[in-house]
């Protein structure tokens, strides 16, 4: 790359030219993206793929081969190379020719891998790219390399705008200058929360107990597209905990918005099975950790007349989920409680609001069976689970202008199985 080349290409960057995106590559360029592969996540590709291979998708037997371990689906990791030429390299309107790969390490739930793609040759007759590829893990492992040829096709001033138009409409503004904290942050609907927030201008404080590589990687990709949001370590189930992060949060900025969403995987069994510590265990995590946070996070909250969203679960409504007792009982005092507090902190401007979906696609439920899974897509209307995203949508409309006039209210995000 001559310095020519680079400070063409940088201009064209810094002044945001709408023209010829092949002017702004050069042989040299590259760019990266990474994600942490979940359980939500293989469990997701298994049903799309048909691909239920037991070393994919059965603990007991992953542990008796040599690995010890699940393994993730190659396909799965590889498929974030769609991600890198479909929104990186060269982006918008990119026409995947071919890809050549070998995989060379495993990957295991948990890593978290980065995509990353060096322009080595640049055809300007065919406008064809000769990308080198290559995905490593977070222990710096190569864990797939290969090469990739993508076309870059020639988009008219329209197919420019209509690029334009697919960003979000009021991105970067609708929370501008707004302060969120989101609880249990760094993967399934927490993950999914913090990421729409921050991509409608707000800082977002990603909080987390023990996935520090997950909020790690949340955090990157958010500051990659533009956004701000900083880790934030607490366990929040812990009264203490919960006071440190809040006044960490409150100190540097204040706290505008409050999403508790931080929850413990779902105890299935039995009344007979059950001892009362279960039940306590639940409340605990559960409502205990409303409880907490929002408690420390009132004066702030009250101070900024802020806005409360409490994450709940169809599953505590209507004739609640059987055999999840300690969760739905869990989850229907919480729906008491965010009632109460809506009449108590609304005289002081601050709007406290719920979200209850139905299923989701998250590592809550990654051992749900399938034929669950199945009965609630065909009882569903629009005839699927719903996503982290889609309660993503409920809470981002919850915390902005337009629910000003909104309290005490439970969002139902249930593709309409749950109906009232």
């Amino acid at each position: 790359m001559t310095h020519d080349q680079e400070a063409s290409a940088q201009s064209a960057r810094q002044t945001g030219r709408r023209g010829d995106r092949l002017d702004e590559l050069y042989p040299g360029y590259s760019d990266s993206v990474s994600r942490t592969i979940t359980a939500e996540d293989v469990a997701a590709f298994a049903r799309l793929s048909g691909d239920y291979n037991a070393l994919h998708t059965d603990d007991e037997f992953a542990a008796r081969t040599e690995f010890g371990q699940r393994v993730v689906h190659g396909f799965l990791h590889a498929s974030l190379l769609s991600t890198l030429v479909g929104m990186k390299i060269p982006g918008h309107g990119a026409l995947y020719l071919s890809q050549s790969f070998d995989f060379t390490h495993p990957v295991f739930i948990g890593d978290t891998v980065e995509a990353r793609g060096v322009i080595e040759k640049i055809d300007a007759a065919t406008r064809i790219l000769t990308i080198r590829t290559e995905i490593t893990n977070q222990h710096g492992d190569l864990v797939l390399k290969g090469t990739a040829r993508a076309k870059v096709l020639r988009l008219t001033a329209e197919d420019v705008g209509m690029a334009d138009s697919m960003k979000p409409q009021f991105a970067d503004t609708l929370l501008k200058n707004r302060t969120a904290l989101v609880t249990g942050a760094s993967r399934g609907i927490g993950r999914a929360i913090a990421a729409a927030l921050c991509d409608h201008g707000a800082h977002v404080y990603v909080n987390y107990q023990t996935s520090e590589q997950a909020a790690a990687s949340l955090v990157r990709e958010l500051e990659e597209r533009g956004g701000s949001a900083t880790m934030a370590k607490a366990d929040v189930t812990q009264a203490q905990e919960a006071a440190r992060l809040v006044e960490e949060v409150g100190a540097e900025r204040g706290i505008d918005i409050l999403i508790n969403n931080a929850g413990p995987k779902i105890r299935s069994g039995a009344f007979g099975s059950l001892d009362w510590a279960d039940m306590h265990l639940a409340h605990e995590q559960i409502v205990g950790s409303v409880f907490h946070v929002t408690q420390a996070a009132l004066p702030a909250l009250k101070a900024s007349k802020g806005r409360i969203v409490n994450v709940l679960s169809s599953a505590a409504l209507g004739r609640t989920a059987h055999n999840w007792l300690p969760y739905v009982s869990a989850k229907a005092a919480l729906l008491g409680m965010s009632k109460n507090l809506a009449q108590e902190l609304g005289p002081a401007g601050v709007r406290v609001n719920m979200v209850s979906p139905s299923m989701a696609q998250t590592d809550l439920t990654a051992e749900v069976p399938d034929r669950i899974r199945k009965m609630i897509v065909s009882r569903t209307p629009l005839r699927r689970l719903a996503t982290p995203e889609d309660v993503a949508g409920a809470v981002l409309f919850l915390v902005s202008p337009y629910a000003d006039f909104i309290t005490g209210e439970n969002l139902l995000v249930t593709g309409g199985d749950v109906m009232f």
